[in-house]
């Protein structure tokens, strides 16, 4: 009895979770907000940290046992291809979901000008019906790579219906804002600046009540960059705003905000950020 009480709980926190914070709940405004970083964010893929990053999740798959070779994989939320791409020149066959058109647009790309057995689908997770899409049961790796398409445990369970081996889970376990951003939600916004993402701790608690024993890997970066200020509230104005529309007063506000905090034109900000990944056999 105690078991199903922490599991209930556990499931009415993370939908509570879910519900606020820094989350977007509408399918439409999801899918613009990635639209409008497609092109910055497959650019830089295979770049520095982010290339090491996508290294450091192969070698972990391997480590658990997973061979790409004649494998099935599912990767949910795919972005540009971060992992399918290295996945498929692996030998795997690999379906490729997300939301955005824009971040597709760049994987189709890559996927026509390699030849790479991808098959391709703009859907969204949230009301995906893996029955009709002939997903469930049917592969042998199930991605979802710090992507919003998980948001719940209806969305988690899913992904694992899918799967007949293995699973692959990632996403924030802390991530500090970088100041301008609290400062903004505080100030500007009157808001308080918390940082509600559901992360890794939702789903590696549901796993654990379930009796299963995930491998786990924590690990640790700082974020800096430099980037023009105006770019730089751009991107703040886009990010923060997500979920809403700010106002033209509101807008003007952030931008003498970072004008202000750049007086060399240029802005540059950090972030401390951990980041867990587990893999567990379902």
């Amino acid at each position: 009895m105690q078991k199903k009480d922490n599991i209930s709980n556990l499931i009415e926190c993370w939908n509570k979770a879910s519900s606020s914070g820094l989350n977007i709940l509408d399918e439409g405004r999801m899918a613009d907000f990635w639209n409008k970083r497609s092109e910055n964010y497959a650019n830089n893929t295979g770049k520095d940290k982010r290339g090491k990053k996508t290294d450091d999740i192969l070698a972990f798959l391997d480590e658990c046992g997973f061979n790409p070779e004649s494998s099935r994989v599912l990767d949910i939320g795919c972005g540009p291809g971060t992992l399918s791409l290295p996945l498929a020149r692996l030998g795997a066959d690999v379906t490729s979901l997300d939301i955005s058109s824009g971040m597709l647009d760049r994987l189709k790309d890559a996927v026509k000008k390699e030849a790479l057995p991808i098959d391709i689908i703009e859907w969204s997770w949230w009301t995906a019906d893996i029955d009709k899409l002939g997903f469930r049961n049917e592969f042998d790796l199930v991605i979802a790579s710090m992507t919003p398409g998980i948001r719940d445990v209806e969305n988690f369970d899913r992904m694992m219906a899918c799967s007949k081996n293995l699973c692959y889970y990632s996403n924030f376990l802390r991530r500090g804002e970088d100041k301008a951003y609290r400062d903004i939600r505080t100030s500007i916004l009157g808001e308080k600046s918390e940082n509600n993402m559901n992360g890794i701790i939702y789903p590696f608690m549901y796993l654990y009540l379930l009796g299963y024993m995930p491998l786990v890997r924590i690990n640790h970066s700082e974020w800096e960059e430099e980037t023009d200020w105006r770019e730089a509230a751009d991107r703040a104005i886009e990010f923060i705003g997500r979920g809403c529309d700010f106002d033209d007063e509101t807008k003007e506000k952030i931008m003498d905000y970072y004008q202000n905090a750049s007086p060399d034109g240029m802005y540059r900000s950090e972030s401390d950020v951990y980041t867990g990944m587990m893999v567990w056999k379902v």
